[in-house]
């Protein structure tokens, strides 16, 4: 103890108050963080569950043109590895630039590249989504077979994304 302008004070007492003051302030922090993470848990699988039920459901007959849709997938042949192996082959020594489209198909922009690219004859390389292929093969088999490179997307960043949290 020791004597201040107020009478005594308790120096053990204070450090004790400061350090319960620091915890009360560590826990609140530790509180505001767990609970940001649960609601951005709640908020992600609330959209998650949002999407599947505004998925609307196919009627029987567009089920069957899905299933047709399948069987129009271009088939990786020995064709097909030697197509690629030419597509990027440079005349001479020529400078080259290469063309690529990102996300597709799309049922609307992609005929219209196909048809400038065909008019050209200029060869691209088509980087697809898988969800995009399931909705539009036909396109990736046009791409194909009119001589375009197609590759694909990962998802690495939505899949860490998802991993993190769950």
């Amino acid at each position: 103890m020791v004597y201040g302008v107020n009478g005594l004070i308790d120096i053990e007492k204070i450090k004790k108050d400061r350090m319960n003051k620091i915890l009360v302030f560590v826990v609140l922090v530790i509180v505001v963080i767990l609970s940001s993470i649960v609601a951005a848990i709640i908020i992600v699988n609330a959209n998650k569950n949002k999407e599947e039920a505004t998925k609307p459901e196919l009627p029987k007959e567009e089920i069957v043109e899905e299933e047709v849709k399948e069987e129009k997938l271009p088939v990786y042949s020995e064709e097909a590895k030697l197509r690629m192996k030419d597509i990027y082959k440079a005349a001479g020594e020529e400078k080259n630039a290469y063309l690529t489209f990102d996300d597709g198909p799309s049922k609307n922009i992609t005929p219209q590249i196909l048809e400038i690219l065909r008019k050209e004859e200029i060869k691209a390389t088509f980087f697809v989504l898988g969800s995009r292929v399931e909705l539009y093969p036909e396109l990736v088999k046009q791409e194909y077979e009119e001589g375009h490179y197609i590759a694909n997307h990962r998802i690495f960043a939505y899949l860490f994304f998802n991993l993190l949290i769950f």
